[in-house]
């Protein structure tokens, strides 16, 4: 009894060296455009269950923005101005708010009756979550896309300076996600793995036999 005890110990253990192992795998949605005149439509492949079993699901949505900022100097002198200019990108994930903010500020120094501006180039923010309930696991798992369709932004500038001026913040939002499942999968076991397992489950067999002949 204490052999075969052994042996089934042994079985079980190469068993267990045969489990599953986490793998990651991460799609990248369409991207939505001008997004405070248009609300976002984002569409993320889903997770396909043949892989594995998915354990976690991380969203990363990204912010890009661009634009300029423009300022005239109304008089009646020379003046020193400064405008911010943010936009706020905001989603809702399975009923998990995320949101990504993006400011940029310029100073001018202008005289009476001149007029200052800087193009923005594009630059991109980010903020992440990570999922793990059923209810989340549930929602991204299975055949075709996830449509996040709750995609919102909003900007606002201030500005002041030493004289009088007409401000002219203009600031776009495009917005897309990333989603990065983490899943367990069983590996491949190798020949030579198999070879030992076979070779294990025959031994019992033999210990079985033999106890029952005895």
């Amino acid at each position: 009894m204490k052999n075969f005890s052994k042996t089934i110990l042994a079985a079980a253990a190469m068993t267990f060296a045969l489990g599953a192992n986490a793998a990651v795998i991460e799609y990248t949605s369409n991207t939505a455009t001008n997004i405070e005149e248009n609300d976002g439509d984002l569409a993320l492949a889903k997770f396909d269950a043949s892989l594995g079993n998915l354990t976690s699901v991380k969203i990363e949505l990204f912010n890009t923005l661009s634009g300029s900022i423009g300022v005239t100097n109304d008089g009646p002198s020379t003046g020193t101005f400064f405008v911010s200019a943010t936009g706020k990108l905001e989603g809702d994930v399975v009923g998990n708010a995320l949101a990504v903010t993006g400011t940029v500020s310029k100073d001018f120094t202008l005289a009476s009756g001149a007029y200052g501006s800087v193009t923005l180039s594009p630059w991109t923010v980010s903020n992440s979550l990570t999922l793990s309930s059923g209810a989340a696991l549930a929602a991204f798992t299975g055949a075709g896309t996830f449509y996040h369709a709750l995609l919102t932004g909003t900007s606002s500038a201030e500005a002041w300076g030493s004289g009088n001026a007409t401000y002219d913040p203009v600031l776009l939002m495009d917005g897309y996600a990333k989603v990065t499942y983490t899943y367990d999968v069983a590996p491949v076991p190798e020949p030579e793995t198999y070879a030992m397992m076979l070779a294990g489950l025959g031994l019992v067999g033999a210990i079985a036999r033999r106890r029952k002949s005895a």
